[in-house]
């Protein structure tokens, strides 16, 4: 550069110093030709306030398992974190239920923003993460889901991420499910929303690509504690389908949620559906513990082989299993270690952008996220900000010790396509084909 050009140059130096809590640039005091002088200017950063992140359950079992796991899991982890980088900061989590209602979810979303909350891990369901994102969005909110799994959702440059794939790879690996264990033909039974709807229209051309068919699909209303017609129509079904495919080529697949555990229970008075054909589900019905706790016995005679996204088993899985397991009584399943990991993420995200405004987080979440190796794995999402594939473990009920518990009854390879199941555990081999 010549002596005679004038130089203006902002050198911004972006940093955390843990000791002293501070970041600082520097910046030119005036302009000189052929000269830069330089003065330090410190600017603080976020300091002495609560960070505050909300969290949706989607239910009372959500409440039950979530609470636990917030108040002395994360919490007292992340604020040791901050402790160690010498912030004068502290974190808290706000917890709330949406009562299994979208709207609700909408709701309790609503009041967090007019407290000034806008940094959300909720619509745990996607009919209420559904509900939630027009008013996220016209907000500059951000919500973070750990378990809506509805393609539908699937949106590129909106504000909600998911860090769970969607059902895209599930339906898959419940077709497969279905035509290893030796079902031709499947009769549905699910709950009317978006994502059961998702699963059901994914679920038609990978069952019949495999060779099967879906028989029949009854759909029933969430809200309702009454599936005796439903169930009744089920069994007349099932009677007519084992006619056609005989009782071991016969199945019913439930894309259900907690509900489940009154359409087991009240699945014992039909004898056809309850003793002559197979039970299976998806990741609504997998380690839930409403169906342990309200129709233990019906849950195991059935054993519902369902579909759930397997983490990563690494040490950090095994460690916070082991922290989670004494406060829960259950496995740690993959969307905890989600919500887990999805906390972390945020919280570095805050840290980074040296503010809680969603709308300064938001632009770092993606490569935060491509550099975190969670309890769950490795957490790259795509680019609708939702979780790249992993395989799936099939989980089901049944008796151990004189006990109804969670059951790993095999594993989908998402990238061979192709199911493995544990014949130890089941008690016996599967038809197949």
């Amino acid at each position: 550069m010549k002596s005679s050009q004038t130089m203006s140059v902002v050198l911004l130096v972006v940093g955390l110093v843990a000791g002293l809590g501070t970041g600082y640039f520097m910046a030119p005091t005036k302009e000189v030709p052929g000269e830069i002088q330089y003065e330090t200017i410190y600017a603080s950063p976020l300091e002495d306030i609560v960070i505050q992140f909300a969290s949706i359950e989607a239910d009372d079992p959500g409440i039950e398992t979530g609470t636990p796991m917030t108040e002395q899991i994360l919490e007292p982890r992340l604020n040791a974190y901050l402790d160690k980088l010498g912030y004068d900061l502290s974190f808290d989590i706000l917890i709330d239920n949406a009562q299994e209602t979208p709207a609700i979810h909408l709701e309790k979303v609503q009041a967090f923003h007019s407290q000034g909350v806008d940094l959300i891990i909720g619509g745990r369901w996607s009919s209420q993460a559904q509900s939630a994102l027009p008013y996220v969005n016209e907000n500059n909110m951000l919500l973070f889901s750990p378990s809506s799994t509805s393609p539908l959702l699937a949106i590129p440059d909106d504000n909600l991420y998911r860090m769970c794939p969607t059902d895209v790879v599930q339906a898959d690996a419940i077709a497969e499910m279905l035509w290893t264990w030796g079902i031709e033909g499947v009769i549905v039974i699910q709950r009317v929303d978006p994502w059961a709807d998702g699963i059901y229209n994914l679920l038609g051309p990978a069952f019949e690509e495999r060779g099967g068919e879906i028989v029949d699909r009854i759909s029933y209303n969430p809200e309702s504690k009454e599936f005796t017609s439903d169930l009744q129509t089920l069994e007349n079904i099932a009677i007519e389908a084992i006619a056609e495919y005989g009782e071991e080529h016969t199945g019913i697949l439930v894309i259900s949620f907690s509900e489940a555990a009154i359409i087991f229970t009240q699945a014992e008075g039909f004898p056809t559906i309850y003793n002559d054909v197979a039970w299976f589900g998806t990741d609504g019905t997998a380690i839930t513990q409403r169906l342990k706790d309200d129709s233990p016995t019906q849950a195991a005679h059935l054993m519902v082989p369902s579909t759930l996204a397997a983490p990563g088993i690494s040490p950090k899985f095994r460690e916070l299993n082991a922290t989670y397991y004494p406060l829960t009584g259950q496995v740690l399943d993959y969307y905890r270690a989600v919500y887990n990991d999805i906390s972390w993420v945020m919280l570095e995200a805050v840290l980074q952008a040296q503010s809680v405004e969603a709308i300064d987080v938001i632009p770092l979440i993606m490569d935060i996220s491509d550099n975190t190796y969670g309890a769950s794995g490795w957490c790259k999402l795509n680019e609708d900000g939702d979780r790249f594939p992993p395989d799936y473990e099939i989980w089901g009920y049944g008796v151990r010790g004189g006990v109804t518990t969670d059951v790993n009854y095999g594993k989908y390879n998402t990238f061979y396509g192709t199911v493995e199941w544990y014949i130890e555990e089941l008690g016996f081999t599967p038809p197949g084909h």
